[in-house]
């Protein structure tokens, strides 16, 4: 059976004021034959029901100089701006598409009568394309300048994007060029397609917080595979999130975290098969992200969940509304820096070498058998012994009571458990009889809540640390100065935080309890 048509390419995005400079770089420095400028306009068509894009496919028929090709993609829904899906192209007499044209593709088995007959255009793209073909380490590379804009009906956005298709060689090129690039030039890594952002425009939607979507794994997928499936969709949700987190969108910042939580969570996963060379520099370099946007966070769910309420009930307090505007300068200047953070070389190298080493780093080609023998795995046997033993060591632990428990052990138990979390989410597809579905479900809605009231402990425990600093010192020029103000403001939140203690020690006991008794749905 032959294999289907492949699409490999990297996309990144780019600022329309660094052009000049990216098409001059591609030409002196990889030189080979001059490039080919082309005007493209693609068509894209769909049902009014948005059939097609319901099932992964999109349909598109593109005029180039005279001639008009039809092409047929699915879409990648687990892409961290490597693109690596099916695509089918036939050259048609005309603007319209050929439905005659989609036998074995992957239109063959969508296309009924109803759906034919309701094909319309729905959005269109016109781009001004420049490629070169680069030679590089005996590679072939077409890279495409697209400078355009999409457009559906009155309304219209920018594309201004640089692709790298792999033509001939090995898709690590493609990061080469792609780094050596971003040393000219900030480039970002691209996880939605064209075809997205015609569909994104269509339905009017911003540049909102985008929620995580559900893995979907195959059984017949190898551990590799399975990996590489859950790391992209956790690259992916990172990066789609940028956009409203740099214009300060806190939904799209804890969300960046959530992604970077699964991600570290899938490795630590995973470790006996990724743990190579690159491994910890990967990890390290995820903590630190990490690590620059947890203060944003800390003070939005701190300002959100205690001063908010608080203020209400001590408007006239000596002193509160000082400090509760001193927290929320604090919370503008953790924003600042969050956002220096995702603008920075570190951050755009993050995710650059993260997506290379999903792709290509050195445990997909370790010659090591025992590293060759976990990657060919079959994907469901490896998730029975991660889960039974992530599972064990939930059970087994800890020594005493939860209420015994010092924060930092608390805070060790959550991460266990949360670690137990992302894999049976991640996992769920593989076990599909009823019997697995409640268990699962079962244990899910026990660990989701234990990591609630775990979390909640761990958030009390951050927010004392910071109204610490109400009763130790203030920003300097800030208004509170009053002894008595501080230490009256400090005490209602430290007291406010300690009546709460108890009540999620009590939840996250009763949570612990459910998970002891629920079975495992692995088997």
């Amino acid at each position: 059976m032959s294999k289907e048509p492949r699409e490999i390419e990297l996309k990144l995005g780019l600022d329309p004021a660094d052009v000049r400079r990216v098409k001059r770089f591609l030409g002196r420095v990889f030189g080979g034959a001059a490039p080919v400028a082309r005007a493209l306009v693609s068509v894209y068509f769909d049902t009014p029901e948005l059939a097609l894009r319901t099932r992964g496919i999109s349909l598109r028929v593109r005029r180039v100089g005279r001639r008009y090709v039809q092409t047929v993609k699915v879409a990648d829904g687990q892409t961290a701006g490597i693109f690596d899906r099916p695509e089918w192209e036939h050259t048609v007499s005309g603007p319209d598409p050929d439905l005659s044209q989609t036998k074995g593709t992957a239109l063959e088995h969508v296309v009924s009568k109803r759906i034919s007959d309701s094909l319309r255009p729905i959005f269109q793209t016109s781009i001004r394309r420049t490629t070169f073909r680069l030679s590089h380490s005996g590679s072939q590379i077409d890279a495409s300048v697209d400078e355009g804009f999409v457009k559906a009906g009155k309304r219209r956005a920018p594309l201004c994007e640089l692709e790298l298709e792999r033509v001939r060689g090995e898709t690590e090129r493609l990061f080469s060029v792609a780094k050596a690039l971003d040393c000219v030039v900030p480039l970002r890594l691209c996880v939605k397609s064209k075809a997205d952002c015609g569909y994104e425009l269509l339905r009017r939607h911003g540049a909102g917080a985008e929620p995580a979507a559900a893995v979907h794994l195959l059984k017949s997928f190898t551990s590799e595979e399975a990996f590489r499936v859950i790391g992209r969709q956790c690259l992916g949700e990172l990066i789609r999130n940028e956009p409203s987190m740099l214009g300060g969108g806190g939904e799209a910042l804890h969300r960046m975290r959530i992604a970077l939580r699964r991600l570290r969570a899938a490795i630590a996963t995973f470790s006996r098969m990724v743990g190579d060379r690159h491994c910890a520099m990967i990890k390290a370099d995820l903590a630190w992200v990490t690590g620059e946007l947890g203060p944003a966070r800390d003070l939005d769910v701190f300002i959100a969940e205690v001063l908010t309420p608080l203020r209400k009930r001590h408007i006239k307090a000596p002193g509160f509304p000082e400090i509760c505007r001193d927290f929320e300068e604090r919370r503008t200047t953790a924003y600042r820096d969050a956002a220096t953070a995702i603008r920075s070389h570190r951050y755009r190298k993050l995710t650059l070498d993260t997506a290379e080493w999903l792709e290509t780093g050195p445990w997909t080609r370790s010659r090591s058998h025992f590293t060759h023998k976990q990657c060919v795995r079959p994907i469901l046997k490896y998730a029975v012994e991660q889960l039974a033993r992530r599972h064990r060591k939930l059970r087994n632990g800890p020594p005493v009571g939860l209420r015994d428990l010092s924060p930092v052990e608390r805070h060790k138990l959550r991460i266990r458990g949360k670690t137990l979390r992302y894999a049976t989410e991640c996992f769920a597809d593989l076990f599909t009889k009823p019997k697995s579905v409640r268990r699962r479900k079962a244990a899910l809605s026990a660990l989701k809540d234990l990591q609630a009231s775990l979390g909640a402990l761990n958030d009390v425990a951050t927010r004392e640390s910071l109204a610490a600093h109400v009763a130790l010192s203030m920003r300097r020029g800030s208004k509170v100065s009053s002894p008595l103000a501080k230490a009256f403001s400090a005490g209602v939140i430290f007291g406010e935080q300690d009546a709460r203690i108890a009540q999620l020690l009590e939840s996250a006991e009763r949570a612990y309890a459910r998970l002891l008794k629920t079975k495992p749905f692995w088997k």
